[in-house]
Formats: C-alpha cells, sequence, structure tokens
C-alpha cells in the first residue's frame, strides 16, 4: 500500500456485526464522483456541488434500483483525515447492506483498502506523525478508561511534542558544542562545562520520567485476568455463570466437576477484564487413581499456573461452612497478588447466623440469586481500574519500538554526561561529546517517523483494524 497512494480507495469503517449505523469510507481523487454516482440528496443536492465539512442527506442505491436512506459526509481535500477528498457513507448497520455498498463501489473503480491504509495517507501526507499513528492504533485496542487516556495521549502528539522539544534542546547544545570545535584555536568559549553538565543532566530526567511513567502498547491488549478460586463446591461455577450472564461452566454438587481452566470477558466499571474458572482447590474424587497422568493433579496444576498470571484472585468460599477456616486454608496456596474474599452462598445462610470477622472486607452475594453480584462487579472494577496509572496529562502508551528509541536516547545522553564529568577540560573530548549528542538527537528523530524504513511502517500498519 506503500507505492499506491493516488487511487482511491474503501472500507467498511463499522465494527462488524448488526448494528443501527454503519459506515463505509473513501478515500482519494475519485471519492466524490464515486459518491456522487450511487448518493441522490434530498432536493437534487449532490457531493460534487457541495464545499467540504458538509453532511447530505438522501438515499443510496445499493443494487440495481434498491435504494435505502443514507447519510453522506463530505471532506475536501487537505481538510481531512488523510489529506485527499473523503467521502464516508452512514446508512443501516446491516452487513448484508454494507457489503452490497461497498462492491457497488468496488465495482466503478475503488480499490480495497489495506489494513491502516487511511492512516498509512495521513502520515504519508503529513497529517499525523509516526506517534500519533501509533496512537492510532492503541485507541483502537485500548479496553479501558487508562488506556484510552494514554493512546488519546499519543493521538493528540503528546509524545511527538516533548520528544520534540527534547531535541531541539539537543540540537541547541550541540550548535554550541560545533562552535567551540571551529574555534578551538580562539579564546572564545561558547558554553561552559557545568552548563553542558547541566543541560545534559535535565534532559536525562526529562527521557527517565517517560520511560518511568508510559505504560507499553503491548500492555494495552491483554486484559486484566481475575480468578475465582475456592474450595470444591463453593460455587465458583455458578458465581461465574452469574457474573458473565451465560452457563459457560458446568454446575454440579459433585466436586471435581470443573477441571479445565475456563475464560470468558466481563465487563466491569472501568474495562473489560479477562474472568477465569478453574477446579477447586484441594479436590479429591474418591477414585481409584489411573495408572497414567492423574486429571486431578493436571486440573490443580493447571489452576496454579493461571493463578500465578492473574492480577487479582477472587477466593469464593461458603458462608455457610466455616468461612473463616476456609479462608485460612486456601492464604498459603494464593501467589503474591490482590485477592478478595467472597461469601457466596448468603441465601442459604441461617438468619441467626453472624458474621465472620472476614465479613468486614469481603463481598457478600448470592451465585444462585444473583444478590451482591453487581457489588461484586462494581469492587473489582474499584480493584483494578480506579487506583491504575492514567488520570494525569503524563501518561502515554509506547510501542516496543518507541521505548527502544528513547531508550537510546537515554544512554546516549548518559554518556554524554559521563564524558563531561570525565573531562577537566571540555575541550580534550569535544568531538566526541558532539557525536554522542547527535547519536540521542538521531534516536529522538526515529519517534516521530524523521528516519523510518519500509519494514517498521510495515509491522505498525499492520496491527490496524481494516477502515482506519
Amino acid at each position: 500500500m506503500f507505492d499506491r497512494t493516488d487511487d482511491t480507495i474503501v472500507a467498511i469503517s463499522s465494527p462488524p456485526g448488526v448494528s443501527p449505523r454503519g459506515i463505509i469510507r473513501l478515500s482519494g481523487p475519485e471519492a466524490i464522483p464515486l459518491a456522487a454516482s450511487l448518493f441522490t440528496g434530498l432536493g437534487g443536492d449532490s457531493p460534487t456541488d457541495v464545499p467540504g465539512h458538509r453532511r447530505l442527506l438522501g438515499q443510496v442505491r445499493i443494487d440495481g434500483d434498491a435504494c435505502i436512506p443514507a447519510e453522506l459526509y463530505v471532506f475536501r481535500a487537505p481538510a481531512s483525515y488523510t489529506r485527499q477528498d473523503v467521502i464516508e457513507f452512514h446508512t443501516s448497520g446491516s452487513p448484508p447492506v454494507l457489503a452490497m455498498l461497498h462492491d457497488q463501489l468496488i465495482a466503478r473503480g475503488a480499490r480495497p483498502a489495506a489494513p491502516g491504509e487511511f492512516t498509512a495517507r495521513a502520515y504519508f501526507a503529513g497529517a499525523l506523525d509516526l506517534t500519533e499513528v501509533e496512537g492510532v492504533a492503541a485507541m483502537i485496542h485500548a479496553r479501558n478508561d487508562a488506556q484510552l487516556r494514554a493512546s488519546e495521549a499519543l493521538l493528540h502528539g503528546h509524545l511527538s511534542r516533548r520528544s520534540l522539544a527534547l531535541r531541539d534542546q539537543l540540537a541547541d547544545l550541540l550548535a554550541l558544542l560545533e562552535a567551540q570545535i571551529d574555534f578551538v584555536e580562539e579564546s572564545i568559549e561558547f558554553t561552559s562545562r557545568a552548563d553542558v553538565s547541566a543541560t545534559l543532566g535535565r534532559i536525562g530526567k526529562e527521557l527517565d520520567g517517560l520511560l518511568r511513567d508510559a505504560l507499553a502498547v503491548e500492555r494495552l491488549e491483554v486484559l486484566p485476568r481475575v480468578m475465582l478460586v475456592g474450595p470444591p463446591n463453593a460455587g465458583k461455577s455458578t458465581l461465574f455463570n452469574q457474573l458473565v450472564g451465560m452457563d459457560r461452566a458446568i454446575q454440579s454438587a459433585t466436586a471435581g466437576t470443573t477441571r479445565d481452566v475456563l475464560s470468558a470477558v466481563l465487563a466491569v466499571p472501568g474495562g473489560d477484564i479477562t474472568l477465569l474458572d478453574s477446579a477447586g482447590i484441594g479436590v479429591e474424587t474418591g477414585e481409584t487413581p489411573n495408572p497414567g497422568p492423574d486429571p486431578d493433579q493436571l486440573a490443580m496444576a493447571a489452576a496454579k499456573r493461571s493463578m500465578a498470571a492473574a492480577d487479582l484472585i477472587l477466593v469464593v468460599v461458603d458462608v455457610t461452612h466455616e468461612p473463616a477456616a476456609a479462608e485460612q486454608a486456601l492464604r498459603s496456596t494464593l501467589p503474591a497478588c490482590p485477592a478478595l474474599i467472597v461469601l457466596n452462598k448468603i441465601d442459604a445462610r441461617p438468619a441467626d447466623a453472624g458474621c465472620t470477622p472476614e465479613s468486614s472486607a469481603a463481598v457478600q452475594v448470592s451465585a444462585l440469586t444473583g444478590e451482591g453480584v453487581p457489588a461484586l462487579r462494581a469492587r473489582i472494577g474499584r480493584m483494578l481500574f480506579a487506583s491504575a496509572p492514567g488520570h494525569g496529562a503524563e501518561l502515554l502508551a509506547l510501542s516496543a519500538g518507541q521505548r527502544a528509541a528513547l531508550g537510546e536516547a537515554r544512554r546516549a545522553v548518559q554518556r554524554s554526561a559521563e564524558i563531561c564529568e570525565n573531562s577537566p577540560e571540555l575541550s580534550d573530548f569535544l568531538e566526541l561529546l558532539a557525536l554522542e549528542v547527535r547519536a540521542a538527537m538521531q534516536a529522538l528523530s526515529l519517534l516521530g517517523g524523521a528516519v523510518a524504513t519500509e519494514e517498521l511502517l510495515g509491522r505498525i500498519f499492520a496491527r490496524f483494524c481494516v477502515g482506519k
């Protein structure tokens, strides 16, 4: 796609599935004529006759004489996302209808867009730099508020501005050093050792802050993992089904029914999580051991591996059967990660039963009736997302390449600082110092795409979906 930027591309830009509204996007020199060949505006309005940033109401022909209501959004070059003429059809979100309209546009000369091709055109036209492109990709994959704020910071150029400011400071320093080199035989001092050290120290601290506080884009694509853990018959599978709203786990009073680790995506306040259910801790079926691998032991091993990778563990205990003792027995098996006690089966607890000591810090639920489950969802959301980073403007979501570029810039600045610190006279190592400062500038240039190979761009845009 990098060598074909002057043709007209088309893609369905709304998410897959049925929805009230579907979007088809066109970009390229023939976008407006193609739209005019299928769209009829109310009162005879045509996209060829209106300026940019206009919405037209009318109908679009999807097949032969079949027409459906549609809105048409016109964006004329260069005031558009791609800096080309861009058209968006907003119509019915029926997949067959969108596919028919998509095919009509291809039959009239448009080309199906590759993943990320709209954003690639924006990058090649100078509308976005490489960090802002990464922000678009991160926003596509964001699954909670913190991730969305991080990706928005990249998209709005926060990293670009900060890296450009640091590069400008390094450029000013390099100009002084090179002037000092040119006039080394003269008694002219353009900068001092103390000033160079102060500038390098300030830049180093800024780079340290960027690397320390930034999220990795790879983390944005992995949902937090929450695992249900508890003794047999504590009601984990019933609670799992109640939380996810469907019967994913088999429910049975027989100990050891759940042997595999089950998973489902669950929406909680603040974002989505992956909820896991596994075999009960300490399952004993009483069956005669098989000569091969013990299924119970295999199930237990799988549960422990999942626990080790969990971000939060829900310790489910039966409130009607010595909950304090059950919780205490489980404590030694849990990994070092946050845990929440869930007292289940409150619907079966005797009315005169007192609260256990653990109840004040626990969530009480009935997996059978659903009582207390909304409060449990809210508690999970607070524990995972309320204290998550991202409430300030400094949070960024950096790809591995961006973090590598920042790291290389930081190492070059560190080497420069060490040269300056270990030199009795600044003039002794001016050329080497200038070389390291130039290396730091080069690394920062990579962030904005000033230096980018086709292979690097291919890896970045491969993460996009079609239509973006």
